[in-house]
């Protein structure tokens, strides 16, 4: 039996609209009446997602910031993972060399940026708030760091750049089509998920998971239930136990009465 679902956000539960459908929202709050636990899992910070938060009334921690930082119901933090300071100068001077402008996330959530790009206007269509600074190389940003991003596409050349010289030092995960982050090798929201799963003293198989892009792949390994958007990239595809319709369709609702409401 069923008694938690994990769901990725953007792709999966917000429509292309980052609307979420109501298809979607009954059957979340028809799991909410009968004791199923619903948490977000969603590389955006906490403050994005607050809406989705308070209009299905959730009260149990969420997972953001692709797993590096758990919150409790009162949006304090549970648990953190930061990316460590020898990193973060490392990996922000290794994006900036190949002349791309990085981001970076703190603990709190704060989204920071020092030069300021066309590509960035991405973030107020998915409802996140980025912040301009003089310059990121500050040990004060260095010492709290949890992600540093790039937004570019899976070709662009920064990409296997990155992955080629720091994929056994750190975890670096695809969260869209535009977004590419680099963590700790030990934040990823399959971790979150077991942290948060040990709490509530829930079992793998009583756990759902939604999802649709490789920064999800981690939570299938934590959860009795995989299922996959059909908009999800191939090996979500290939990793899921069931696929259901589009996000823009309302495949999470859909799979919800098919496959745990049923």
């Amino acid at each position: 039996m069923i008694k938690l679902i994990v769901t990725d956000v953007d792709g999966t539960l917000l429509d292309n609209k980052s609307q979420v459908t109501e298809i979607n929202k009954k059957a979340l709050l028809e799991c909410k009446s009968k004791s199923i636990g619903i948490i977000l899992a969603t590389g955006k910070s906490i403050s994005a997602v607050l809406p989705i938060i308070k209009m299905l009334d959730l009260c149990l921690p969420q997972i953001t910031l692709n797993g590096a930082v758990t919150l409790d119901k009162n949006q304090e933090v549970l648990n953190s993972t930061k990316i460590g300071e020898q990193y973060y100068y490392e990996v922000l001077s290794a994006i900036k060399q190949k002349g791309h402008k990085p981001l970076i996330a703190l603990t709190d959530g704060r989204i920071f940026y020092d030069s300021f790009t066309s590509i960035f206007s991405i973030f107020e269509k998915i409802n996140e708030s980025i912040y301009e600074v003089d310059r990121l190389e500050k040990d004060i940003y260095a010492r709290d760091c949890v992600s540093l991003s790039a937004v570019i596409k899976e070709d662009d050349p920064l990409d296997a750049y990155l992955r080629e010289r720091f994929s056994e030092k750190l975890q670096l995960v695809r969260s869209g089509e535009y977004f590419f982050d680099v963590l700790s090798l030990n934040a990823s929201k399959g971790n979150a998920l077991e942290f948060i799963a040990n709490i509530l003293k829930i079992s793998k198989d009583e756990i759902a998971v939604f999802g649709d892009g490789p920064n999800d792949l981690s939570m299938f390994g934590s959860a009795g239930l995989k299922i996959a958007v059909r908009n999800s990239y191939p090996e979500v595809l290939k990793s899921a136990d069931y696929i259901t319709d589009e996000n823009y369709n309302s495949g999470l609702g859909k799979a919800i009465y098919k496959y745990i409401l049923s």
